[in-house]
C-alpha cells in the first residue's frame, strides 16, 4: 500500500507558482511554489492542464512551443488523474450540497475521486472540509 499524500494543485494555485504578479502581493508567487514544492505527490486533471494552458497562452503571452513541453513535463512530475464517467454526478451532487462554483465543484470531484485527502485552492474557504476532502489556501 502506497502511503505518499496525494494533492490536488488547483490553476490558481499553479498560476501562482509560474507567474510573478505585476500587481498585488508579490509574496503569493512564493507562497504558491513552496506549497507546491513541500507537496510529496501532486494530483492534476485534464481540467487543470486546459484551465491552465489557456492562461499562460490569453494572460501570459506563451506559445504552443513553450506549453507543449510543460504540459510534458507536467504530466511526467505529476500524477495525472482522468475522471470517471460519474464525475460529473458527483460534481453536480457536492455543486447543490455544498453550494460550490461549477468549475470548482469539478475539480473537488475530480480530487476525491482520485483518493485526495487535501485540495490546495485560492478559490474556495481555507480550512473547509468537504466529504472526504479539506481545502486549503496556501496563500493566505
Amino acid at each position: 500500500m502506497n502511503s505518499m499524500t496525494t494533492v490536488c494543485v488547483d490553476t490558481n494555485i499553479w498560476v501562482y507558482a509560474l507567474t510573478r504578479p505585476t500587481s498585488g502581493d508579490p509574496s503569493r508567487h512564493e507562497r504558491a511554489q513552496q506549497a507546491i514544492q513541500a507537496t510529496e505527490s501532486v494530483l492534476i486533471t485534464p481540467q487543470i492542464i486546459n484551465e491552465l494552458g489557456f492562461v499562460l497562452r490569453r494572460k501570459q503571452g506563451w506559445q504552443d512551443a513553450e506549453l507543449r513541453p510543460f504540459i510534458e513535463q507536467l504530466q511526467s512530475d505529476c500524477r495525472l488523474h482522468i475522471p470517471s464517467a460519474q464525475w460529473h454526478l458527483l460534481a453536480l451532487d457536492l455543486r447543490n450540497a455544498h453550494r460550490l462554483a461549477y468549475w470548482d465543484s469539478l475539480i473537488v470531484a475530480a480530487a476525491i475521486e482520485a483518493g485526495c485527502d487535501t485540495l490546495l485552492s485560492e478559490d474556495m474557504h481555507d480550512g473547509h472540509t468537504l466529504p472526504g476532502i479539506r481545502i486549503l489556501n496556501p496563500l493566505v
